[in-house]
């Protein structure tokens, strides 16, 4: 008797980036799948109390957290004439690194830069959120220059990773809260939007995926981010954002990765996991540009939940 095994045609690396193109994928694909190998320069981040290069005081407040800014080097940009920027050329690419990514399987893997703390996050753990958001009303002028400042130090770490030849630089940019933005979509599109085109601009002119990571509600600016060239957006909070709405305003311009409510993952039960997954994908599924993943990640998800996750995600994510 003959048996006829069914075989993907494509590679889980080929099928991501056929869902990534809005191609033609064979299935959804899946957070849990092995195809990065990311790193990031020594010097920018570490998940310890510590002050960095930018005079920012970070201290771990839960163990196995990562560390929370409490000391602002610039409370006030009357100050910002005295206040001097890190070089990006400081940062460390470690032998280790090197190493680690000379022994990539590229045929395999996909390869990311990654730099935590991008614009909006740096420049309020350099001023305070208050402050920050403040000086955008009494010292727009100001908080212009030190936002662009900051891009260019993104840009150019972005310049380092392209020249180490990577296949995505991502970041954290978290921008929104459970409800809404931080600041008004407005004033998004004056302060933070034009430098995000200049950072992001070798990246894009190089064919490089952007993975853009930001918590919180953005589906007001989903559109402006696919329209600047963002590749993929995550972490998509199902429970902050209009997933319809965002799919919609983005299908063909910009992939979503993420989606599944992770408070459900950690409270419901198999379940309610497997029902949350078939409404996602039958919101996301269509048309390409979707990869599942829980939209957060944290401890103490139980694991037969996480299973129901991955296994209904396979068998509903077919195309």
């Amino acid at each position: 008797m003959w048996v006829c095994v069914l075989r993907s045609a494509l590679s889980p690396k080929e099928n991501f980036l056929e869902a990534l193109r809005f191609g033609s994928p064979e299935y959804v694909p899946l957070g849990d799948e092995p195809i990065w190998h990311s790193f990031q320069l020594e010097g920018n981040f570490r998940c310890e109390t510590w002050t960095d290069g930018w005079g920012i005081r970070w201290e771990v407040g839960l163990e196995g957290t990562v560390p929370f800014p409490k000391g602002n080097p610039l409370p006030s940009l009357d100050r910002l004439d005295s206040y001097q920027l890190p070089d990006p050329g400081a940062l460390v690419f470690s032998e280790d690194m090197s190493e680690a990514l000379a022994s990539v399987d590229r045929g395999e893997k996909l390869v990311m830069g990654n730099l935590t703390y991008l614009l909006f996050e740096r420049v309020w753990a350099v001023m305070g959120m208050e402050n920050f958001l403040t000086s955008l009303i009494t010292h727009p002028k100001e908080a212009h220059e030190l936002l662009h400042g900051i891009a260019n130090y993104a840009r150019k770490v972005f310049d380092r990773y392209l020249d180490l030849g990577v296949d995505a630089v991502g970041f954290s940019e978290d921008l929104g809260t459970q409800r809404v933005l931080t600041m008004s979509p407005a004033m998004f599109r004056e302060f933070l939007l034009p430098e995000y085109v200049y950072c992001f601009e070798n990246v894009l002119t190089a064919g490089k995926i952007l993975f853009f990571h930001s918590c919180g509600c953005v589906e007001a600016i989903a559109a402006d981010l696919a329209g600047i060239g963002v590749t993929l957006l995550n972490p998509v909070q199902a429970s902050a954002n209009d997933l319809r709405k965002i799919k919609s305003e983005t299908v063909g311009r910009m992939a979503l990765h993420g989606a599944i409510d992770t408070a459900l993952l950690a409270r419901g039960t198999p379940e309610d996991v497997r029902a949350e997954v078939r409404r996602v994908m039958d919101l996301l599924k269509p048309g390409g540009g979707y990869v599942c993943a829980p939209d957060q990640g944290i401890p103490g998800i139980p694991q037969e939940n996480m299973e129901a996750l991955w296994k209904t995600a396979r068998e509903a994510g077919r195309y």
